[in-house]
C-alpha cells in the first residue's frame, strides 16, 4: 500500500490537503504538522477508508 500526502493550492490561495492510501484516523497524524504549519482548518471531509481500520498481522510458528 503506497501512501502519499497530497498537497494542492489553487488560484485563490485555498489549500486543500488530502491524505491518499491511509485508513482510519492514521491520515489525521499524518497531515495534522502540515495542517498546523499553513494555519486554521476551515473545513475538513472523512472519505469512507476512515472508517476502515488498519490491520496488521502477526504469524508466529512454533516448533514441535
Amino acid at each position: 500500500m503506497n501512501r502519499s500526502i497530497v498537497v494542492v493550492i489553487g488560484p485563490k490561495g485555498e489549500i486543500l490537503i488530502e491524505g491518499v492510501g491511509f485508513k482510519g484516523g492514521s491520515c489525521e497524524k499524518a497531515t495534522r504538522y502540515i495542517e498546523e504549519a499553513l494555519g486554521t482548518v476551515w473545513h475538513r471531509v472523512k472519505k469512507p477508508e476512515y472508517s476502515q481500520t488498519c490491520t496488521t498481522s502477526n504469524q508466529q510458528e512454533v516448533g514441535a
